[in-house]
């Protein structure tokens, strides 16, 4: 199942709105929209040093300490772990590689890495949300990179 193909156009059948965030510039979420021929309107970047939009909703790495304002860094299992290995068992690598390339195979993929406004901000992971007006259907907090929802089930979630 890929966004484009199969989320997008099932979201718009029904009218049910899609929204991603990312961290960057806005340069940066212009570019990711045309090297992946993901709808502008549709992103949303979180272009703040601290990845405000990010501690709001509370993601791994997001949260600062208090006193300092520094990062509060959950270690590496936070960036790599069982749960992103898994994830790209389950997921498959095709879709991946059609973006990014395989870089075992020396092949070059349409998408360049865009590197966040800050060390700091790569580290952050992410989550997904499904609402209904205020009422929160579904949430999922990644666990490490590569750790997230299927999109199956976001996409079962916001059917409902």
């Amino acid at each position: 199942m890929q966004l484009k193909r199969d989320v997008i156009p099932a979201l718009e059948e029904k009218d049910i709105p899609l929204f991603v965030v990312g961290i960057g510039t806005l340069e940066s979420g212009k570019t990711f929209g045309q090297q992946l021929d993901f709808p502008v309107g549709k992103l949303l970047v979180d272009t703040t040093e601290e990845t405000l939009a990010y501690a709001a909703m509370g993601t791994r790495n997001s949260q600062r300490d208090e006193t300092t304002g520094k990062q509060l860094f959950e270690g590496i299992g936070s960036m790599w772990s069982k749960a992103t290995n898994d994830g790209l068992r389950d997921r498959g690598r095709d879709d991946l590689n059609t973006i990014t390339g395989n870089i075992l195979k020396g092949q070059k993929g349409p998408y360049k890495p865009l590197m966040p406004t800050t060390t700091e901000a790569s580290f952050v992971q992410g989550a997904s949300f499904v609402f209904d007006g205020k009422e929160t259907i579904l949430e999922h907090y990644d666990e490490s990179s590569g750790a997230h929802l299927p999109i199956d089930e976001l996409l079962d979630a916001a059917l409902r």
